[in-house]
């Protein structure tokens, strides 16, 4: 029987590769995107079932809980962004809250959505940090917080999962190769990043019964940048 995978964010830089390697390994696919322009990202995925939801409001993610199978095996959250790149003084209340929704509190709302499923199921549950979260960066003090907070909730989980067999485990990347970041990468930088595909593979072994045994983790993947 084919297992069934949640990915959150699946029509982005990094989504279309994670949800690329599920479909390769004959999983069966749940996609959450915004809107129909990112839907047609993904219709030509094998075994994908798209649902519009926006991950960062609790309505939009109760709506989603009815479409989610008994059965859920995984779920990989790459909802997230960066902003308010610049000294904190200069930053506002409301870059904050933005980044907050995107990287914390979606991932607050899609754990409590779908660990109950991940408990009977002992499935997986992955998500993407940012290497700011281990070493600080001028500037980025907002997208460190907010990701901070995303690393201790989905680490608390992995404690409350583990009786269950349930795991939760953390990916820390550097900058990822993806075409938006590629347009503003200065000449030859680009060739230190993190190829997506390397992370989709890594997402994929944890989801997999080889990443059984692992859980409570944080993955730094930071290409060729030194860590």
């Amino acid at each position: 029987m084919a297992k069934t995978v949640l990915i959150t964010g699946a029509a982005g830089g990094l989504g279309i590769h994670v949800t690329q390697t599920f479909a390769e390994h004959q999983w069966h696919i749940i996609a959450t995107v915004l809107n129909n322009k990112e839907r047609e990202h993904l219709t030509d995925i094998a075994r994908c079932t798209v649902v519009e939801c926006d991950v960062t409001t609790p309505e939009s993610v109760e709506s989603l809980q009815p479409q989610l199978p008994n059965s859920l095996d995984a779920v990989v959250h790459l909802v997230g962004g960066i902003a308010a790149v610049r000294d904190i003084e200069e930053t506002t209340h409301d870059d904050f809250y933005r980044l907050w929704k995107l990287n914390t509190l979606s991932t607050y709302l899609l754990l409590r959505a779908t660990v109950p499923l991940l408990k009977q199921s002992a499935g997986a549950f992955i998500a993407i940090g940012a290497r700011a979260v281990a070493h600080p960066e001028p500037q980025k003090a907002l997208y460190a917080a907010t990701k901070a907070a995303l690393v201790q909730l989905v680490l608390t989980v992995a404690e409350e999962g583990r009786p269950f067999g349930m795991r939760a485990n953390v990916i820390l990347p550097s900058i990822i190769r993806t075409p938006a970041n590629l347009q503003w990468a200065p000449e030859g930088e680009e060739q230190r990043w993190v190829p997506p595909d390397d992370i989709a593979q890594c997402i994929y072994a944890l989801c997999s019964d080889s990443g059984r045994g692992v859980t409570g983790c944080i993955i730094p993947m930071y290409g060729k940048i030194p860590a």
